[in-house]
């Protein structure tokens, strides 16, 4: 009975032997690698931006724009406005929106004929510096100041069910569709708010939602 207890046992082992043997290797596949964006977030207020004429009366400046028709609905009295201008390259003077004109009329620009409204923005603090007749820059403030976040153009991925990014959360890869606003030279416009424990990265190879993914040191 002892020697078939041995044999038996010999049997079995020699089978599970056998059976590792025949065992193919095992392959681990690493996590897809990740990066952290760099989200920029900063203030930012809406704009119509012009040229016109700088005009001086009685000790005091004015620029005369003329505000395109497809922009004139965003302008409004006692807006705020910034004026720039090649001949004062090392200043910026403010100015207040003070007056638009009742009719609209048509313009000339170098070749261009467009229909336009005549806006006058008085120069809130004149000098010596600005000549009757100099060309000025305009950037007539339109909206009040909010927080704008931008992320780069390669964070911003793209399928049948719209605009998406890929959020980090919890060192696992997930897809959230947003919606993107507009496009600057640092990027473009993220409308879509994220939540306080979600950062913005970009993945390789990622095959479905919820993936562990390894975050790069680069």
């Amino acid at each position: 009975m002892e020697n078939k207890k041995s044999l038996w046992a010999i049997i079995v082992c020699g089978t599970v032997a056998a059976g590792l043997i025949a065992v193919p290797n095992i392959f681990i596949k690493d996590p897809p690698t990740a990066a952290i964006v760099n989200v920029s977030r900063f203030e930012y207020s809406d704009s119509v931006s012009v040229t016109g004429t700088i005009l001086k009366n009685s000790g005091e400046a004015f620029v005369q724009v003329f505000v395109p028709e497809q922009d004139i609905s965003r302008v409004e009295l006692g807006q705020t406005a910034e004026i720039t201008g090649d001949a004062f390259p090392e200043k910026m003077y403010a100015g207040t929106v003070e007056e638009i004109a009742d009719t609209a009329i048509r313009v000339q620009s170098g070749n261009v004929s467009q229909t336009a409204v005549e806006v006058t923005v008085k120069i809130d603090e004149t000098d010596d510096t600005l000549k009757q007749g100099y060309t000025a820059s305009v950037k007539l403030i339109t909206s009040e100041p909010s927080m704008m976040t931008v992320v780069p153009y390669e964070a911003v991925n793209q399928d049948t069910g719209g605009e998406y990014v890929y959020v980090l959360r919890e060192g696992r890869a997930y897809k959230r569709y947003v919606t993107t606003g507009m496009e600057l030279s640092e990027g473009v416009e993220l409308k879509t708010a994220l939540a306080e424990n979600e950062e913005i990265i970009t993945v390789d190879e990622l095959s479905e939602n919820g993936v562990t993914v390894q975050i790069s040191d680069k």
